[in-house]
């Protein structure tokens, strides 16, 4: 069978975060979401990843009607509703944003190194995973992206809890065991500035992830 294909944008939040400038590239559903964020860095992220989306489609199909219309599925998982099978997933961490955009649908995250608060590996992870962070703690973050990524492609988020989803890191990224009965495969990519990036699509082979950058204002 052959893998699936991937394309992995990445950018950097916009700042400073100006609902104004773009609300009429907004739904007034989205724009309320996004002013119900009250942290500025928070509604700076979301808005970038709204912005990048719609360069994103911009890009692939450009007659398409702005605002993009987002609707949820009957798992919460979001999709954009003249374009849905057109499958994405947005994350962001720090400045960075980044987009998964395939032909089926697709999770994503990324982390970037930090603190992390004492009992979370204890809470979230298996025993399993907890005895690998004794060994290499560097691996908190690509245990926590991988776990988020699946449950990310599934449309239930973190609500789905973490501990659904075991992982080793060994040789490659890879489920222990089906999440709700169904098998995930992961991929591990690496953007230009050294950051590792998670994703996550249905079955047993891995995708095949294509990286760029992209401006997330190129459609203005």
């Amino acid at each position: 069978m052959k893998p699936i294909a991937v394309t992995l944008y990445h950018t950097r939040v916009i700042s400073p975060c100006d609902l104004g400038r773009f609300s009429h590239l907004l739904t007034p559903e989205r724009l309320a979401v996004l002013s119900a964020l009250r942290h500025p860095h928070a509604q700076a992220c979301s808005l970038t990843g709204d912005l990048m989306l719609t360069a994103i489609v911009r890009r692939r199909f450009p007659q398409t009607e702005l605002p993009l219309v987002r609707k949820a599925g009957t798992n919460g998982k979001p999709y954009l509703a003249d374009l849905p099978d057109l499958h994405f997933s947005i994350s962001h961490s720090g400045d960075l944003v980044v987009c998964a955009v395939s032909t089926v649908p697709v999770g994503v995250d990324v982390e970037l190194p930090r603190p992390v608060r004492s009992g979370i590996a204890a809470r979230w992870f298996s025993p399993d995973e907890q005895q690998l962070l004794t060994h290499d703690p560097t691996a908190f973050f690509d245990l926590w992206m991988a776990k988020e990524a699946v449950l990310k492609e599934i449309g239930c988020g973190l609500s789905g809890g973490l501990r659904a989803v075991s992982v080793s890191l060994s040789p490659t990224p890879h489920l222990t065991q089906p999440v709700f009965g169904v098998w995930h495969a992961l991929s591990r990519a690496h953007l230009p500035m050294g950051t590792s990036v998670m994703l996550s699509i249905s079955g047993r082979i891995p995708p095949v992830v294509s990286i760029e950058a992209i401006d997330p204002l190129s459609f203005l």
